[in-house]
């Protein structure tokens, strides 16, 4: 019909243009001319909707309030707070034919709650004052305008067995094997928690795959990809099944020297995976080559991801006064490159294999003072060393495997099994073994609840999962043992699931991008944080492994905190860090069931709860069920009761009851002498200028929470969230504290 309407109207044209012809003549021309004149109308025609432009997108505003009604003295000067912010992300696309797409994303985010004067973004490193303003999305330097996740261009072109896309900017996003390029979240993803990534859907879906019938894996709640700044291709379609992925890239988060973060501004390592750095110190390489449909459903890849550093990064004083500063040694730049082959599909329609082993080598640059002693002296033990005078070596390669196994075949009772086993010196710095949420590795640290919810290097283990659905419910158990291969310093880290990320955002501390920073650090004028004793400052510590000296510290949408768990004060005394080979205990249940027809009605009324046991111990515990077991270092009880009430198909309420323990037996308080005090007013400083006193860790948060998701027009929204916290130091009363917490958010989609 479209090419008859077509045919007409160029009939018409040529008609009208062919008057002084005779009539069967016009007619032959125009029969003639048909087919031609329609098959080049029809070219222009752009995509399936005959657009040639198509631009999508969402627009969000957003208020946060916190009230401290009775504040912490290390949260004095965050007593109160109000801001609202928005944001506006657009991706456009166009299509010039067929075979090609163009597209372009940008995000701008907006400040809304007052202007002042920005310092920080002329001079980055200089200390935050009264009349600067930390803004919403807050970058690593504070600029007053942020990319928020996605900046970038891109084109896709198709020519018959080949499809490659090419995409360049501030933010991209891809993956390639768990052990060179991947990210692994499973933090359960509860309907109160509403992300700020949440993509378009109505509220009766957001329910469905958050509370309803919670969808595991897959989308942006689960999300395995990582964000790059630079220029990444994907070749996703080559003759003979093949297919590649190449990465070339600049990001801040590289920019530190060595991978123990010795060059950030302001002498803060960090993460902001979400910006390109234009300085060019660290460049990161990868390259992927796999094989799709072997055994009909199998892919088999090769994978490399390497990191590394400009050896001028030694005329740098914040990385070269580090080493010689606290470790008295040679100065020595890391350079990474880690090589894996993974397999992954189906092997059965009910059984699904993803396997990956990966070699990783550190090449490192190890830096000595030149000859030329017009350029050294021995009064400044910083000089004499250029980017000429050093040597590489290469260490031995270091092992890391890890498989995970689905299985369907027991209707109704899907179960996975994950294995892995790094060596202690086993680094992929964008791999799974990495969080890319906490970006900071460090080796000599155990995560409470690592491998079960997170993996680290020097580790091996497994877990279990089993997630069966039944009739107007689910139920997901999990877990997991994991130990280290082995011993290492006792330097433990938990993170505050319940009310950590709002803990994090009242801080005058919080940024995005810069985990490392201290969660009191703001309060330079006043109390800070009273925190179990960590490593003290010298020699021992390395280079600026700040968060290993105890206390709290933010991360990305977290709060963390640290301690060594001393067995006695001669210990600190002597600076004898203890050490052993520990083990990671992790067990959790989750289950909701729909009650709406004990009320007789078809609406749901979800009720969700959550339970996990975690525990680190120098043995192995089954089961962490005290932090009074023996050899346990630190235990913790985490549980949540999510009620979720669809009262009209636009309009759920949801609650929100928590609680969250952490226990731990062997924890120090540092104090100052009295004759020290006026002479060394830094609590970091060496330990032998202190009293101790044994304060065991005995923390009990809560939480109570009510809001509701309301559709209020088609493709538009609103968010509210009403939290009231608490938190109990059984010892150390200056930490308590409870606060309430307001946060609406309106996000229109178009």
């Amino acid at each position: 019909m479209q090419k008859t309407i077509t045919s007409l109207i160029i009939a018409s044209s040529v008609a009208a243009s062919s008057w002084a012809l005779t009539p069967q003549l016009q007619l032959d021309s125009l029969h003639a001319a048909e087919d031609t004149l329609a098959n080049n109308m029809e070219s222009t025609l752009l995509g399936k909707d005959d657009l040639p432009l198509a631009v999508s997108g969402y627009m969000a505003f957003r208020l946060k309030d916190f009230q401290y009604t009775e504040p912490s003295k290390y949260a004095s000067n965050d007593l109160a707070r109000t801001s609202v912010d928005a944001l506006l992300n657009m991706s456009i696309v166009a299509m010039p034919n067929s075979y090609m797409t163009l597209w372009t994303n940008v995000a701008f985010p907006f400040d809304l709650s007052g202007l002042y004067s920005n310092l920080l973004g002329r001079q980055p490193t200089t200390a935050p004052t009264n009349d600067q303003r930390v803004l919403y999305d807050h970058s690593t330097d504070y600029y007053s305008t942020t990319i928020n996740e996605e900046m970038n261009v891109g084109v896709d072109i198709r020519a018959g067995v080949f499809g490659a896309y090419v995409t360049a900017g501030g933010v991209i996003w891809a993956n390639a094997s768990p052990l060179t390029m991947w990210e692994r979240e499973t933090n359960p993803r509860f309907a109160w928690q509403y992300e700020l990534f949440e993509d378009e859907k109505t509220v009766s879906t957001y329910y469905k795959e958050k509370s309803f019938k919670p969808v595991k894996e897959g989308g942006r709640a689960f999300w395995t990809n990582r964000s790059f700044g630079g220029v990444f291709a994907n070749v996703y379609q080559l003759p003979f099944d093949m297919k590649a992925q190449f990465l070339v890239s600049q990001p801040a988060d590289a920019d530190m020297g060595t991978r123990d973060g010795l060059r950030m501004y302001g002498g803060q390592p960090g993460e902001l995976e979400m910006a390109g750095g234009y300085d060019m110190r660290g460049s990161i390489y990868h390259g992927r080559i796999a094989k799709d449909k072997i055994l009909n459903s199998m892919t088999l890849g090769a994978n490399y991801m390497g990191v590394t550093f400009d050896p001028a990064i030694i005329y740098e004083s914040e990385f070269r006064n580090q080493w010689i500063k606290f470790t008295d040694t040679e100065p020595v730049l890391l350079n990474t490159h880690v090589g894996s082959i993974d397999i992954k599909g189906n092997i059965t329609p009910k059984l699904y294999l993803m396997a990956d082993v990966a070699l990783s080598f550190t090449d490192s640059l190890n830096f000595y003072r030149s000859p030329d002693v017009s350029r050294y002296s021995e009064t400044d033990k910083t000089t004499g060393y250029s980017n000429e005078t050093y040597k590489s070596n290469v260490a031995d390669p270091q092992i890391g495997a890890y498989v995970k196994v689905q299985s369907k075949y027991v209707e109704g009772w899907p179960m996975t099994l994950e294995a892995a086993y790094f060596a202690k010196d086993f680094y992929s710095p964008y791999s799974l073994t990495n969080p890319s949420r906490f970006g900071v590795w460090r080796k000599q640290e155990m995560y409470l609840n690592g491998g079960s919810l997170r993996y680290t290097p020097n580790m091996m283990g497994l877990n279990f999962k089993l997630e069966p659905t039944f009739n107007r419910g689910y139920f997901d158990f999990q877990y997991g043992q994991h130990r280290q291969v082995e011993k290492s310093d006792d330097v433990l880290t938990f993170n505050y699931r319940l009310n950590g990320r709002n803990v994090w955002e009242s801080s005058n501390s919080w940024t995005k991008h810069k985990p490392i920073f201290v969660a009191d650090s703001g309060n330079t004028t006043g109390p800070g944080y009273v925190n179990r004793l960590g490593i003290g400052m010298g020699a021992d510590e390395g280079v600026k492994f700040y968060r290993q000296r105890g206390g709290l510290y933010g991360g990305t949408w977290e709060l963390w905190e640290s301690f060594v768990p001393y067995e006695n004060a001669e210990q600190i005394r002597k600076g004898e860090v203890p050490a052993h080979t520990k083990w990671s205990s992790y067990m959790s249940f989750m289950g909701g069931y729909d009650i709406g027809h004990w009320f007789g009605t078809d609406r749901a009324i979800m009720m969700t709860g959550y339970a996990a046991l975690s525990g680190v111990s120098t043995s192995i515990a089954p089961i962490a069920y005290s932090e009074s077991q023996k050899d346990m270092l630190l235990w913790s009880f985490y549980g949540q009761f999510e009620p979720a009430i669809a009262l009209f198909p636009k309009f759920h309420l949801v609650g929100l009851v928590g609680m969250e323990t952490f226990r731990a037996e062997n924890a120090y308080l540092g104090n100052l002498t009295e004759s020290q005090v006026s002479k060394d007013s830094d609590r970091y400083g060496l330990f032998g200028a202190y009293t101790y006193e044994k304060a065991p860790i005995n923390y009990l948060e809560t939480a109570f929470g009510l809001g509701f998701d309301w559709d209020f027009t088609d493709r538009a929204g609103l968010h509210f969230r009403y939290k009231w916290m608490s938190h109990s130091d059984e010892l150390v009363s200056d930490n308590d504290w409870h606060f309430h917490y307001i946060s609406a958010e309106t996000k229109v989609w178009f």
